[in-house]
């Protein structure tokens, strides 16, 4: 099944849970400079991740099983003014 992922279409087996993708984009942005120093200041990403348009809990992901044409986008916390 396709799944949007930030816009870009990707591949999953059916029954793949929204924890699935959370887990594919934790491992390939690990080496982020901007995802590591977040990890080394508070032992944690902070990314969010949104599943057609509504923002999903961690306590979420498992939970939510994945069809074709969903929509995920994910974002880090971004601090400025």
């Amino acid at each position: 099944m396709r799944i949007k992922v930030n816009s870009r279409e990707h591949e999953f087996p059916p029954g793949s849970s929204l924890a699935r993708v959370v887990e594919l984009v934790r491992e390939t942005h690990k080496n982020d400079p901007v995802t590591r120093a977040l990890i080394e200041r508070t032992g944690f990403d902070h990314l969010t991740f949104i599943y057609n348009s509504r923002i999903v809990r961690p306590d979420e992901y498992e939970s939510i099983e994945l069809k074709d044409g969903d929509e995920i986008r994910w974002m880090r916390p971004y601090a400025g003014g």
